[in-house]
């Protein structure tokens, strides 16, 4: 039979929960075994950036600082394992000539740590554009910049991005608009970064500090007295009168765990898409609500609302899927905790197949659950949903449970077509000997024989997709492993 054009291979729909986080092991960066790993920090004068380049310089990274004043440069030197760089993330010309000399000493680059940032303050209505267009030339073009100048050595290495957003990036409020316009931004371009240099085993992941103790806001202070700031006639009072107040952050802490956050980042095997990094639950508070607002917000009053259970179901299925990297990404942050099994995410069938979790399967089925339950996101059925993430055993005990296997999911994918997609040889025989139907085609009009005989290199780029979007969940995609099984997957569907 010969395949269908390939236009008309659709990608099944996977579950809304799986593409939340990353969490895909990364393989060691290419460097000589026994050499420390190199990392570049941007912003490393003070705060954040100089917590990290110290902790991770005492822990077997060797650190390029990147800063601008003499003063800074000459401390940072002395210091060991850290080579001071003059960087200025807005000047392409030092950003060349940095790749230039992290080339030039022969050590790679592991891992980029986008920090260099400032701040501004306003309300928006009256804010100067030339503000907006400086704050978003550091904050966000800066780290495009330096990771587009960077990226060969990062993909040469199979290394980590780590960007350093905010928590105002999650939640805003009067007069730091703009601040927070760059730290959403910066959110997405994580997003995306991952999903690109995923293909090429390269992590990014973004870290959410809270208030800490640092000179972004005396820094913000001295540009505007620079700059002859005056509150007349402004509608809102004075700027400077409030950061003097509440926003003065010399009161706050040490960013002591946002360092130890980018060191877990860079060393965990299965390092985690955020880390919200707070001082005390309020402001951990704060964040989780404001986000889940904003998915309350999305989902009011439109055409496909989800109702309360199906909205917890999928967060029950998120939950599961994020429960691989607490032992490991989270584990050098203080307080973090490893969720057991048997947790809120394994208490629905998609949950515990995602996780891994047969014994829940088992239980749930022998409780009663609907071995044909759909997810509400995708609808897709707890078989496609084996399928995806090869879980044969839990495959087998849903046939066992007499579930449909030719149920499809809203992008008309049966579990076999999607079983035949990721190449899972013992899910599509035991699918195939419970009776699925190999004709049925999915909206694209595609058979299971269809998407697997298509060529492998064609559906490179679909798999790349998947393989990022799906990391959260732990699952991984052997190339190999596909390339080699499609063939004899292709012949048992003929």
């Amino acid at each position: 039979m010969r395949p269908r054009a390939l236009r008309r291979v659709a990608i099944p729909t996977l579950p809304l929960a799986t593409l939340l986080v990353s969490l895909t092991p990364v393989p060691a960066a290419a460097q000589e075994e026994d050499a420390p790993r190199a990392v570049l920090i941007t912003g490393t004068s003070s705060g954040i950036g100089a917590k990290m380049t110290e902790l991770l310089s005492r822990n077997g990274f060797f650190v390029y600082a990147g800063a601008r004043k003499p003063e800074d440069l000459a401390r940072l030197d002395a210091m060991e394992n850290v080579k001071a760089i003059r960087l200025d993330v807005t000047i392409p010309g030092e950003i060349e000539a940095a790749v230039a000399t992290v080339r030039a000493e022969g050590r790679g680059l592991y891992g980029l740590i986008n920090n260099a940032g400032i701040a501004v303050m306003g309300p928006l209505i009256e804010q100067p554009e030339e503000e907006l267009d400086r704050i978003v030339d550091v904050n966000l073009l800066g780290p495009y910049r330096v990771t587009k100048a960077f990226s060969e050595l990062l993909i040469e290495s199979r290394g980590r991005v780590l960007n350093v957003t905010s928590i105002a990036g999650i939640v805003t409020g009067p007069f730091i608009g703009a601040y927070s316009m760059t730290k959403h931004g910066l959110e997405a371009y994580t997003d995306a970064l991952a999903a690109e240099l995923g293909r090429f085993g390269v992590e990014v992941a973004a870290v959410e500090p809270g208030n800490y103790r640092s000179r972004i806001t005396a820094s913000m202070v001295r540009r505007m007295k620079e700059a002859g700031y005056s509150p007349e006639g402004s509608r809102y009072g004075s700027m400077l009168d409030m950061i003097g107040g509440p926003l003065d952050r010399s009161q706050f802490d040490e960013p002591d765990d946002v360092a130890r956050a980018a060191l877990a980042f860079l060393t965990a095997e299965s390092p985690k898409r955020r880390y919200m990094v707070v001082p005390n639950r309020g402001e951990a508070e704060v964040t989780i609500r404001g986000a889940l607002q904003e998915l309350a917000q999305l989902n009011q009053g439109q055409r496909f609302s989800f109702s309360r259970d199906e909205l917890v179901a999928m967060l029950d299925d998120a939950l599961a899927s994020t429960r691989t990297s607490e032992s490991d990404g989270g584990a050098v942050l203080s307080g973090s905790t490893t969720t057991p099994a048997g947790a809120p995410g394994a208490t629905t069938l998609h949950g515990a197949i995602i996780a891994g979790d047969i014994d829940a399967v088992a239980a749930l089925i022998e409780g009663g659950a609907d071995p044909d339950a759909r997810e509400p996101a995708g609808e897709s059925t707890p078989l496609i949903t084996a399928a995806t993430f090869g879980r044969v055993d839990a495959a087998r005990a849903l046939i066992a449970a007499g579930a449909d296997p030719d149920l499809r999911n809203r992008d008309g994918s049966t579990a076999l077509i999607t079983a035949a997609f990721f190449a899972r040889e013992e899910i599509v025989a035991d699918l195939l000997a419970a009776g699925a139907d190999p004709t049925i085609r999915n909206n694209g009009g595609a058979t299971a024989l269809d998407v697997v005989a298509a060529p492998f290199e064609a559906m490179r780029p679909y798999y790349d997709q998947l393989r990022v979007a799906l990391a959260p969940a732990g699952l991984e995609l052997d190339y190999e492993r596909i390339e080699a099984t499609r063939p004899r997957i292709a012949e048992m569907l003929r």
